[in-house]
């Protein structure tokens, strides 16, 4: 079955990124399949990431360094910008179509084999739960010898959360998804630590709530889990922008709970920017000498300097791409392109789904952009252009309305005169939009 082919079939069942639906998140279809087929998921050590913000870069970074040490590392992440394989590949490349072919081959014919009533409680299975097995079966065709899972959503009841981890890694918390998460900081701090297991490391990335860590170490002292705070560990953390577009980053951990006493450090450039990145690297750095002990701290630089992810502030030209879609990372994303461009001006393509805080979103923006305009992705759950606009307005943020992606991006590109910088951010469906349109 070609990937096309695939992508048809899943098309048959709810797909959560485009239409979210409460009720839907469960673990014994998970197991249920993945029994079917000889549990997949346990045959390669793995490392598990979860959290509101940086998961993605952390996974990647943590590939790329594996990948460094000479091991073939699978990497499943989500959402894809432009290349649905950009979930299930290597930390640098995709697999072979074969790989892709077998294991498609593989799951759809065990999943149109089962009756409807042997599934648990005869419940329809979900699009993310089948991808899931799917990537199971590409990494274990594939021969990988490890993997690095993210979280889709949450963590307690994702899909991916069969898995047997090396160590499991908690990223930054932030209030997100909230009507499937719940509306405190706890609350979704504990839906993201049901990822660490009886016995199984947890590294915590700094923390922007203490709320967020309480709920951690109470969940690790629970489950027997050693609980490593990289916050506590973290010294001297300096980073700085290069000519070339990297950003050179230095740091030491304590190595307080690893299996050495001494210290680490680390001097590298990262092509992912951003104080966040920095921070990201040294998360990543500990979840390696965590799970991976053996990995010399040369191979952790070589590996993070060659990290990258789509979308996660990507520079084309004077574009900066971006799918930054929470107060916290827009903010974020701000920051860096002050820092990284503070001699020019820039203007601001903007949409975000219609779940997120607009109002807050929006007085980011004050004084920060020469112009503004808001967009539709052509997506499900795009956000209401106008009804932004109007939000902008009452705090004081003007900006005008385009709502075809296409013609927003020229409308900036014009505002720009190819000397300014635009900022591209709100969405990864915008950011796909977009950079689809950009190859034109």
């Amino acid at each position: 079955m070609t990937l096309s082919d695939f992508h048809k079939w899943l098309d048959n069942y709810l797909n959560f990124e485009k239409l979210q639906t409460k009720g839907i998140f469960w673990l014994d279809s998970m197991r249920f399949l993945c029994g079917k087929l000889s549990n997949p998921q346990d045959k390669i050590p793995c490392i598990h990431i979860a959290g509101s913000k940086g998961k993605g870069s952390c996974s990647a970074m943590i590939s790329s360094i594996i990948e460094e040490a000479g091991y073939k590392c699978g990497i499943y992440t989500s959402p894809h910008i432009t290349d649905f394989r950009e979930r299930i590949g290597t930390a640098h490349s995709f697999f072979e179509d074969e790989i892709y072919e077998k294991s498609a081959d593989e799951l759809t014919s065990l999943v149109d084999s089962i009756p409807f009533s042997e599934l648990p409680a005869e419940r329809p299975l979900t699009w993310f739960e089948l991808v899931t097995v799917f990537a199971f079966l590409c990494f274990k065709n594939a021969k990988c010898d490890f993997v690095v899972y993210e979280v889709g959503l949450g963590g307690r009841l994702d899909s991916t959360n069969v898995v047997k981890p090396l160590a499991s890694v908690l990223m930054p918390i932030e209030l997100e998804h909230t009507e499937f998460l719940g509306d405190t900081i706890e609350k979704i701090a504990a839906e993201k630590a049901g990822i660490i297991k009886n016995g199984i490391p947890a590294v915590i990335a700094p923390q922007n709530y203490q709320e967020a860590e309480k709920v951690f170490k109470e969940k690790c002292a629970k489950t027997g889990s050693k609980c490593i705070f990289v916050q506590n560990e973290l010294k001297n953390l300096s980073y700085r922008y290069n000519k070339d577009g990297t950003m050179s980053v230095d740091f030491s951990l304590s190595d307080s709970e690893a299996t050495s006493e001494k210290e680490i450090k680390i001097s590298t450039n990262l092509r992912l920017l951003g104080k966040v990145q920095a921070l990201n690297a040294a998360t990543a750095t500990r979840a390696i000498k965590t799970a991976l002990p053996e990995i010399s701290e040369k191979t952790i630089e070589l590996g993070l300097s060659k990290a990258f992810l789509p979308g996660r502030f990507e520079i084309v030209k004077n574009i900066v791409l971006d799918g930054a879609h929470t107060v916290k990372s827009i903010l974020n994303t701000i920051e860096t392109l002050n820092s990284v461009f503070p001699e020019k001006k820039a203007h601001l393509v903007f949409a975000c789904a219609g779940d997120k805080d607009i109002k807050d979103i929006v007085l980011l923006f004050k004084g920060k952009f020469s112009s503004i305009i808001f967009t539709e992705p052509k997506t499900v759950r795009h956000c209401d252009a106008e009804k932004t606009l109007r939000i902008a307005a009452e705090h004081g943020v003007f900006g005008n309305i385009e709502k075809d992606v296409e013609q927003a991006i020229k409308s900036a590109e014009q505002a720009a005169e190819n000397k300014d910088i635009i900022l591209i951010t709100g969405s990864f469906y915008l950011v796909a939009e977009a950079k689809q349109l950009l190859k034109k």
